[in-house]
Order: structure tokens, then C-alpha cells, then sequence
């Protein structure tokens, strides 16, 4: 009797490969698991479905006959990838070309997202002139995987932001009065919860966290360092995220600041 797969037995580099994979195959409409198992010559689906849920490290050359059939590879990213499989259960996916990419795939794989910010809201929830100036600093690699998703009623995220961010004049007050309007529809949408944090408490964890919850039985989390995403299961960084989230404002005064910095910016004042 086939055992079923353990979603991240694999390890936590397991995790991250498999759902940068899945995230590969989904963006393409109606590639399924078996579709990609006869091109790598397998029989049945099995050993897809144990990679995309971490069930399993991959052998890196069926990895790079999968970037090559998704059409996504460069040398660049095959080492990436090679250093991903070998590092196991606290992996470092080093900044280079696509390593926001993988880092997008674990937000479209998952279920339900908890994340800090302390200075840029993330790409999913970003308006279109505020995420022109994002790029400047985090150019995106055209060649890799579709970018952050919205959040959805599938796909729930928690957002713990720094006060200091309702304020900071990211492309001036029109473009940042546009991009609090944008965080009001999604909460009013019922698909972003926000959590204001002061910038006392926000402090204390200085870099961005993710919470990825996936497959319905894995936390994986993601630390974005100066020198890479460190990926890792905690939990330490499940404990920062608490610490945050217990020191932010009640919603209802968090709601209030978000109005009140959207209403300073949109009248023009300083």
C-alpha cells in the first residue's frame, strides 16, 4: 500500500522548492500533476504531488528538467535551487534574480498569511503607482513565475504594519493616500486583517517576517535578512510575529489611524 506524503518531511528547503514547483505549474492553465510527471517519465503523479507538498527533497536534476520544461531557468537560478536542496532545514535563498520569486510562490501556495512590515507594505497588497515605486528598489526578474498574489477569500492575510508606514510619503501624498484607499477596500473586502503596530514595538523585530501556512498541516516561515530569505519551521520567528501582534491596537483604533492618515494625505497636509 502506497504511504501518503507528509507535506514538509522533506525538510524546510523541501517545503520551499516544492512550492515554488507547484506555484510554476500552476501558472500554467490546466497543466496538471500528471502532465508534468509523463514529461519527467514517471508513471503515475506520485512523485510530483510528494515535491510540491515537501514531502520529499528532489533530485536536483528532476529539478532542472522541470525549470526547463516551465520554461523559467537560467544557470543563475539552477545554482539557487542546488543550494536550496542541499542546505535542508534552515535554508538561505540568497538575494539574486529570482529569489523574490521564490518567495512569492510560498504566498501563493498558502492558505493563510500572517506578515510584518516596517517599512514597504508588501507586493500583494500594493496599488499600482505604489508598486512603480517599490520596483525601483526591488526590480522584478520578467523571466521568473507570475509575482505576489492578492489576497482572496481563499487566501487570507494578516498584515502587522508599522504606524510609520500610514505616513511614510512613498511617491508623494497622492500616491500614498491611493494606497491606504487600497488597504480599505481589501480590508472592507474581508480579505485583509490589519494589525497597526507602534514603531516602539515594531522595533523590536526590525526585519520582515512571514507566516505561511500551507497544506492545511506546515508553518513555514520566512525572515527576510540583508543577505537573503532565511526559511526555517520556528519557532522563533512565530514567536516575534506574536509579540507584534499583541502590542499592535485593538483593530477599531488601527482602522482609525489608517482613516486619519488616508484623510492627512488626501487634504495635503503634513
Amino acid at each position: 500500500m502506497t504511504r501518503s506524503p507528509v507535506p514538509g518531511e522533506g525538510g524546510t528547503s523541501a517545503v520551499v522548492v516544492g512550492a515554488y514547483l507547484r506555484t510554476l505549474r500552476e501558472s500554467v492553465v490546466g497543466l496538471g500533476m500528471l502532465d508534468v510527471a509523463e514529461a519527467m517519465g514517471y508513471r503515475s503523479a506520485i512523485t510530483i504531488h510528494r515535491m510540491e507538498r515537501g514531502a520529499t527533497r528532489p533530485r536536483f536534476l528532476v529539478v532542472v528538467a522541470m525549470l526547463r520544461y516551465f520554461g523559467v531557468w537560467t544557470p543563475q537560478e539552477e545554482q539557487a535551487l542546488l543550494d536550496l536542496v542541499r542546505q535542508g532545514d534552515q535554508p538561505l535563498d540568497k538575494h539574486g534574480a529570482s529569489a523574490r520569486h521564490r518567495l512569492a510562490s510560498c504566498w501563493c501556495a498558502a492558505e493563510e498569511i500572517r506578515t510584518s512590515a516596517s517599512r514597504w507594505l508588501p507586493p500583494s497588497v500594493q496599488s499600482t503607482a505604489y508598486a512603480a515605486e517599490y520596483a525601483k528598489t526591488y526590480p522584478a526578474d520578467p523571466n521568473a513565475i507570475p509575482g505576489f498574489p492578492e489576497p482572496t477569500a481563499g487566501r487570507l492575510l494578516t498584515l502587522l504594519v508599522d504606524e510609520g508606514i500610514l505616513t511614510r510619503p512613498v511617491g508623494g501624498p497622492e500616491v500614498m493616500a491611493g494606497q491606504l484607499a487600497r488597504l480599505q477596500d481589501l480590508i472592507l473586502e474581508g480579505t485583509l486583517v490589519l494589525r497597526v503596530v507602534p514603531s516602539s514595538v515594531q522595533s523590536a523585530v526590525p526585519r520582515s517576517v512571514t507566516q505561511f501556512d500551507l497544506n492545511g498541516q506546515v508553518r513555514l516561515y520566512a525572515e527576510e535578512l540583508p543577505d537573503g530569505v532565511r526559511y526555517s519551521t520556528g519557532p522563533e520567528p512565530g514567536a516575534a510575529l506574536d509579540r507584534l501582534e499583541a502590542g499592535a491596537y485593538a483593530l477599531a483604533a488601527g482602522y482609525d489611524r489608517l482613516e486619519a492618515a488616508r484623510a492627512m494625505l488626501a487634504g495635503g497636509r503634513s
